[in-house]
C-alpha cells in the first residue's frame, strides 16, 4: 500500500524566516522517496541575536512563509520541525552510568537504545539534544561502539544541549499563532552540519561555523560524534548595522551597500568605486567610497574571527588545533571572509554549501543561507523511521544518495533515540 507524509522545516532567524516542505512517498515495496515540494522566505524583525523579543512580529513572519507553502502546494502545514539558536543555548559534556546492559551476555543494540540517560532537570532549562560521544567499559575509555562486547561496568560520555525554557515557550507561542504545532526543536548548527559536512569531515574532525543574521553558531565533530557547541552573539545584522550607524543611513541602503560592494580584502575593491547610502532623516543619498565600506566589514570580520577563536580555546581535546573549518550561513557569502578566517584561526577553511540529493526543483537550495533549514528537513526525515508512516525495513530509492550516507553516519551519532524529541522537551513545550 502506497503511503505519503508531509514534513515541514522552519528556520526562524534574526533577519529572515526560511521554511521548506517535503513529501515523503513510500510505495508498496517500501521504497521511500523524499521530495522537496515548496520553499519560502520572509523578512523577520521579531528576534534579536537569536532571541525572540516580539512574538507578534515573529508569528507574522512564520505565518507568511506557511501561507506561501500552502499556496504552492495546496497543503496546509499543521506542524513543523523548528530550528533553535541564540546565546541562551548551552552545552555540557557529562558522564553517566548505564545500568542493566549485557543481560544477554553481550551488550545489544536494543539495550543501548532503551538505556535511560536523562540529564538532571534544571529549572528554566529544556533539553534539546543528548548525544553520546564515547563509552567506557570496565575502565577502558574511548569506545565508540560497545555492541557485542562484555562488560560489568558501562558508562557513556554524552554531549547535552539545553535551551532557555522561556525562549522555547515564546517560539512555541509564535508557531501556534501562525497556526502550527512544534514537532520538535533542532539545534541549528547541528542541522547545518547535516546538510554541509561530508562523512569524511565528520569522522576526521571538523568545526562548522554558521554565520547567521544575529548569531554565529559553532559545532564540532570528531569520530562522527558531536563534541562541542557554542554561540557567538554576532552575525550579519551587526555587519550591516556597522555601516548604517557609521553613516547614519537606513538599514536597507546599508545592506545593499554590503551586498553590492562588500569584501574583506580592500585591494579587491576598485579604488574608484562608490556605494550609495540613504540618510535616515532627510532621505538624501550620499556617495561613500566602497573601500570604506570594505574597511568596516573587514574590521567586523576580524573581530568575529577573534571571538570564535576565544570560544575554540574551550575545545580541550587531542589535536583540536588541526580541526578544519567549514564556514556556512548567509554571512559566509561575504567575499573574502573565508580567507580571512583561515588566516586568523590558523586552520583550513572552506565554504559550506548544502547538498541534498532529494527530488528537488528549486535551484537556490545550494545557497549557504539555506543550510540550516535543509538540515532541519534532513533531521526531520531521519526521525520518520520511528513512525508508522515509514517502515523500519524501508529501502532507499537511490543507494548512493546523500540522505542514506547521512543516516548511515548518524547511526554512529544515534539520532534515534538519543536525538528523538524527549518527553522532557515535549512536556515543557506544551
Amino acid at each position: 500500500m502506497n503511503k505519503s507524509k508531509t514534513i515541514t522545516a522552519i528556520d526562524v532567524g534574526t533577519t529572515k524566516v526560511f521554511s521548506l516542505m517535503a513529501n515523503v512517498f513510500t510505495d508498496e515495496n517500501l521504497v521511500t522517496t523524499p521530495e522537496i515540494i515548496a520553499t519560502s522566505v520572509a523578512p523577520c524583525a521579531g528576534l534579536k541575536k537569536g532571541n525572540v523579543e516580539d512574538v507578534k512580529l515573529t508569528t507574522s513572519a512564520i505565518k507568511q512563509t506557511l501561507q506561501d507553502l500552502e499556496s504552492q502546494t495546496g497543503i496546509k502545514p499543521k506542524s513543523a520541525y523548528v530550528g533553535v539558536t541564540g546565546s541562551h543555548v548551552d552545552y555540557e559534556n557529562k558522564r553517566s552510568t548505564l545500568n542493566d546492559l549485557g543481560t544477554y551476555g553481550v551488550i545489544t543494540p536494543e539495550e543501548l537504545q532503551t538505556a535511560d540517560v536523562k540529564p538532571e532537570s534544571v529549572k528554566g532549562r529544556a533539553l534539546l539534544h543528548s548525544m553520546p560521544i564515547s563509552y567506557t567499559l570496565d575502565g577502558a575509555d574511548g569506545i565508540r561502539n560497545p555492541i557485542g562486547m562484555h562488560s560489568d561496568a558501562v558508562s557513556v560520555d554524552t554531549h547535552v544541549i539545553t535551551a532557555d525554557q522561556n525562549f522555547l515557550n515564546k517560539l512555541t507561542d509564535a508557531c501556534k499563532g501562525a497556526g502550527i504545532s512544534v514537532d520538535a526543536f533542532v539545534m541549528e548548527p547541528f542541522a547545518s552540519a547535516l546538510s554541509t559536512l561530508t562523512e569524511k569531515e565528520r569522522e576526521q574532525g571538523t568545526l562548522i561555523i554558521d554565520i547567521g543574521g544575529g548569531t554565529t553558531d559553532i559545532i564540532g565533530f570528531k569520530d562522527s560524534r558531536v563534541i562541542y557547541t557554542a554561540v557567538v552573539p554576532v552575525g550579519g545584522y551587526q555587519f550591516t548595522n556597522d555601516i548604517a550607524y557609521t553613516y547614519d543611513s537606513t538599514y536597507e541602503s546599508a545592506e545593499k551597500a554590503k551586498m553590492d560592494h562588500g569584501h574583506t580584502e580592500l585591494t579587491a575593491i576598485e579604488i574608484s568605486s562608490n556605494a550609495t547610502l540613504t540618510s535616515n532623516e532627510e532621505c538624501q543619498t550620499t556617495e561613500v567610497p566602497a573601500r570604506d565600506i570594505g574597511r568596516l566589514l573587514r574590521e567586523r570580520s576580524i573581530e568575529l574571527a577573534q571571538m570564535v577563536q576565544l570560544k575554540l580555546e574551550d575545545l580541550k581535546m587531542e589535536n583540536a588545533d588541526s580541526m578544519r573549518v567549514v564556514l556556512t550561513g548567509g554571512g559566509s557569502k561575504l567575499p573574502g571572509i573565508s580567507h580571512l578566517f583561515q588566516r586568523y584561526l590558523g586552520r583550513r577553511v572552506r565554504l559550506g554549501e548544502p547538498k541534498v540529493n532529494w527530488v528537488n526543483q528549486f535551484d537556490d537550495l545550494t545557497d549557504p543561507s539555506q543550510a540550516t533549514v535543509l538540515g532541519i528537513l534532513i533531521w526531520a526525515y531521519s526521525t520518520l523511521k520511528d513512525t508508522p508512516e515509514i517502515n523500519d525495513q524501508r529501502k532507499y530509492s537511490n543507494k548512493n544518495n546523500l540522505l542514506q550516507k547521512i543516516l548511515t553516519t548518524h547511526k554512529k551519532l544515534r539520532l534515534s533515540p538519543w536525538m528523538r524529541p524527549t518527553a522532557h522537551q515535549i512536556n515543557n513545550n506544551s
